[in-house]
């Protein structure tokens, strides 16, 4: 096994602290002392000092700690809240004096798992090395032994208010405290050294290897330097991390000045959730200087009603503004291939842009930029100079059909298809009158929630809709209506008006908290505002009005099958009689305009009973 080599690296970081001393932060810690010498270390200790403290304390000290303490006996400022750690005559058993295994157990009783119990032991069973601290332990754990025979060092703090920071040997806890220290003192000013400029090298090749596609090395190499504190580090890095979808790029605060800020910055730190307790656009807008602050209050108001647009230059420009109407139709995989033919020509609006972070806050295209498409479109040469080929799809363009409903069945849905109209027609033939208002960018959650309103005895819903294929779009809403009410009207026959319509509903439990085998299923066909054919089955009860095409009669739909096996099996039927094809990506998981539908009962005739109840 190599030994570590302890002098360079702690006289490296000596010296380094010593440059950036300040008297005002680190004098009452024996500042003044340590940045005379330069050094932050004491006098080695013997074989014979350490093997004294081995026998005082009964064990053999692990070797990272052994070969660190005949360098140094001890150490000052080790990171930013730890201002000496022990030598040999300072290591103690930590013995646990504040009660913390009973506080980590309490109320757990004896439910408490194995993990828990061994982290509450910790203090009990530790060498204490903080001499001095801001209340931080720092504890070197015989319970937790690597191969090497190295013990794990766990650092905690009351303050944090996290579980103890494990670092899997004593050498691991100085190199995390050395780059506590840079990025401590990474706003200092004139901190510069040699390490500080390798670091920002490596940043720089960083930018310029995820530009070429390489984003993986280049998020290596900047995950470095961000622990390092280095400026631009962290946004570089987030904004891979933002595509990959495991982080949100959000970055408040800043000047709208810089284009980056405006532009992808504020626009994500929008989308982002606020802290617990806090009013959102206050503690977002506060972060800003108070020129900025109402044009950032004005892209959360429109991040909120889902009108935000992103927006680029050039070529990429034009491609975001075909994807986006693609997105909105409903016609996702349309979309990304309009972004991925084009991502080639993106230019970054500054130097430390890397990437079009700023679409995953639009409504529309957010949702497109799955962590998968994000990932192409990093792997991806882009800006300016760039060469390399398109991100290729992922795979084969979904064939949707309709049958992916029955997977999506749990609380029923409705769903509506008109034929030969324009997508800007939906609100007038299904909404509650011709001036009926569009909702932009809802989830089918947010549709869902929609309180509609109108008479008691309606059952208005907020649907989405976008294109079901060639010649057709649909109005989708998660949720059935029971269609054996005597008061059901399908909304195909106002639909139709002018053209062709298809009504089909999916209530599981027939609305009245029964089981499958009470499962309602209806479908209805009107042209021109006639009713042309309809069939309504619940359980083994069929009801058809109309002449019905062979390939849609009740007995072809479900003859033999159990309830899912039916339902898929009639959707697949309608949408290859149809022609239809309905996106279960865009319907699932991302943003469709919506609209508040007339009511799917007719108003009752003079003298007939209703009720009706109440969704919480």
């Amino acid at each position: 096994m190599m030994r570590f080599d302890w002098r360079p690296f702690l006289e490296r970081w000596s010296v380094e602290w010593a440059d950036a001393y300040d008297p005002e932060r680190d004098g009452h810690r024996g500042g003044e002392e340590c940045a005379a010498a330069r050094w932050l270390g004491r006098q080695a200790a013997d074989t014979a000092g350490i093997a004294a403290a081995e026998t005082r304390l009964g064990v053999a000290l692990p070797p990272s700690l052994r070969s660190f303490l005949a360098v140094t006996d001890g150490w000052h400022n080790a990171g930013t809240f730890v201002w000496r750690l022990a030598g040999c005559a300072d290591l103690e058993w930590c013995g646990d004096p504040h009660g913390m295994r009973e506080i980590w157990l309490d109320g757990t009783g004896d439910d408490a798992d194995e993990d828990l119990v061994r982290m509450a032991g910790t203090w009990s069973r530790s060498l204490q090395l903080a001499v001095e601290s801001d209340m931080v332990d720092v504890l070197l754990d015989p319970g937790d032994v690597d191969a090497r025979g190295e013990w794990a060092v766990y650092t905690w703090a009351p303050w944090r208010a996290s579980p103890p920071e494990r670092h899997p040997s004593f050498r691991h806890f100085m190199e995390d405290m050395y780059r506590q220290f840079h990025a401590m003192a990474s706003d200092r000013p004139g901190f510069s050294n040699d390490t500080t400029r390798v670091l920002d090298e490596r940043v720089e090749g960083a930018r310029l290897a995820a530009l070429r596609g390489e984003y993986e090395a280049a998020r290596e190499a900047l995950c470095d330097a961000v622990a390092f504190g280095r400026p631009r580090a962290s946004r570089l890095r987030d904004q891979i991390d933002a595509l990959c979808g495991t982080a949100t790029g959000a970055e408040a605060g800043g000047s709208l000045a810089d284009p980056y800020i405006a532009h992808e910055a504020v626009p994500l730190s929008c989308r982002a959730q606020p802290p617990y307790g806090m009013h959102r656009e206050e503690s977002l807008t506060q972060q800003y200087a108070e020129a900025d602050r109402p044009a950032v209050a004005e892209t959360l108001r429109a991040i909120e009603e889902g009108t935000f647009r992103y927006r680029a230059e050039g070529v990429f420009g034009a491609a975001v503004q075909t994807a986006r109407a693609l997105a909105r139709r409903a016609e996702p995989e349309a979309a990304w291939r309009a972004l991925a033919a084009s991502v080639h020509a993106w230019t970054p609006r500054s130097a430390d842009h890397i990437a079009p972070v700023g679409l995953l806050a639009d409504p529309y295209l957010g949702p497109v930029l799955t962590p998968e498409r994000g990932r192409l479109l990093l792997s991806t040469p882009r800006g300016p100079g760039a060469t390399g080929p398109a991100p290729q799809p992922l795979g084969a363009a979904p064939a949707d059909g309709l049958g992916w409903l029955a997977d999506e069945s749990r609380h029923g849905f409705r769903i509506v298809l008109i034929a030969d109209v324009e997508l800007s027609e939906v609100p007038r033939l299904l909404g509650v009158d011709d001036t009926t208002a569009v909702q932009p960018a809802l989830t089918v959650g947010e549709a869902w929630q929609a309180q509609p309103g109108g008479e008691p005895w309606e059952a208005r819903t907020v649907v989405r809709f976008g294109a079901a294929g060639e010649g057709w779009v649909f109005a989708h809403c998660g949720r059935g209506t029971d269609a054996t009410q005597e008061r059901f009207h399908s909304p195909a026959v106002q639909a139709s008006r002018g053209t062709r319509a298809v009504t089909v509903t999916y209530e599981p439990q027939g609305g009245t908290g029964g089981t499958d085998d009470t499962a309602t299923f209806h479908l209805s066909y009107a042209e021109k505002g006639e009713p042309r054919f309809g069939v309504t089955s619940r359980g083994d009860s069929r009801k058809a009005t109309g002449v019905i095409p062979a390939a849609l009669a009740p007995v072809a739909l479900f003859r033999g099958r159990t309830v899912p096996e039916g339902l898929r099996g009639a959707l697949d039927s309608i949408a290859s009689y149809f022609g239809v094809t309905v996106s279960q990506e865009a319907v699932c998981h991302g943003r469709l305009d919506g609209v508040e539908t007339r009511s799917w009962l007719r108003e009752p005739a003079p003298g007939e009973g209703w009720a009706y109840w109440t969704r919480t």
